[in-house]
């Protein structure tokens, strides 16, 4: 399963950042206070970049991680340090990897460390409670479109006895190879007033491109559940960004509030399908319920 947090984030903005090594020169007063200027000015889509180069360096080492990684994530996980996020998913692969290639991990999961530490100190107070309502009980409010132009917005939830939301995107195998599973998983839950809706990442923004990659990957795959997208700097878009690892399945109400804890994993895995219909009963309950 292959984590890319940032990668959405650089397509949906069209950055084009030069990332040239950021190495310790002479050890002079003014190349120091250069170099410290230079990192207090970068901005958080820079740092964000340079997390993406890092992990983009051993990106097949990154695969194998990632891949091993079967556990739904909980609030304790999506709110931690991404650094800390990955070192503990390392140490949890480290019997599949050489010592040379388990220090190449650990080493870049503590540069990844330090960058979130500059990211976290550059957010507002309010920045940080936004965040973490955007990845709290409900889902942000939004407006935005499907990728075939027509909008929508959330009364899409109050539509639905419930709303699976699958978050992925083009580059990521796990997501494309579940896609199939998902579109039967949508007429499955048809008759139980359910729907399933995808959010590939990078399609925000009304990314073009993304979007035509999108459309390509559904038809090939034969999925025809409705996929959409919004504004990146949307509170619905940074929820969406700061999903860490793909595919990831949330479970909302008619008020579109989660129920459940968000399943990490593509649910072509019978262990992930059971975690995910766990949540849809639970849901389904609420609603009789009412």
């Amino acid at each position: 399963m292959k984590l890319n947090r940032v990668t959405a984030l650089l397509l949906s903005l069209v950055l084009a950042f030069s990332l040239a090594a950021c190495g310790q020169g002479a050890s002079s007063a003014s190349s120091a206070a250069a170099s410290s200027a230079a990192a207090e000015s970068k901005t958080e889509e820079q740092l964000l970049a340079e997390e993406n180069e890092i992990l983009s360096a051993n990106d097949a080492l990154w695969e194998k991680v990632f891949a091993s990684m079967d556990k739904n994530v909980t609030e304790t996980t999506i709110s931690a340090n991404y650094g800390d996020f990955l070192l503990s998913a390392v140490e949890k692969a480290k019997d599949q990897f050489s010592d040379e290639e388990y220090k190449a991990l650990t080493a870049d999961a503590e540069k990844i460390r330090a960058i979130e530490e500059q990211i976290a100190a550059l957010a507002p107070a309010e920045d940080a409670a936004s965040s973490a309502a955007a990845q709290g009980n409900a889902f942000p409010k939004f407006e935005g479109s499907d990728l075939e132009g027509n909008p929508v917005d959330n009364s899409l939830f109050a539509g639905n006895a419930f709303t699976v939301v699958n978050f992925w995107f083009n580059g990521c195998k796990p997501c494309v190879e579940e896609l199939d599973d998902l579109n039967a998983l949508n007429e499955k839950v048809k008759a139980q007033g359910g729907e399933v809706i995808g959010i590939n990442t990078e399609t925000l923004d009304g990314n073009q491109q993304g979007i035509d990659a999108a459309k390509k990957l559904l038809e090939t795959t034969g999925a025809s559940y409705r996929n959409i997208y919004f504004a990146s700097g949307s509170e619905a878009g940074k929820f969406a960004l700061n999903i860490m690892a793909f595919p990831t399945t949330y479970v909302f109400d008619r008020d579109g509030n989660v129920v459940g804890e968000p399943l990490l994993g593509g649910i072509d895995k019978e262990e992930n399908l059971a975690a995910l219909q766990k949540n849809i009963d639970a849901a389904l309950a609420k609603d009789s319920a009412k």
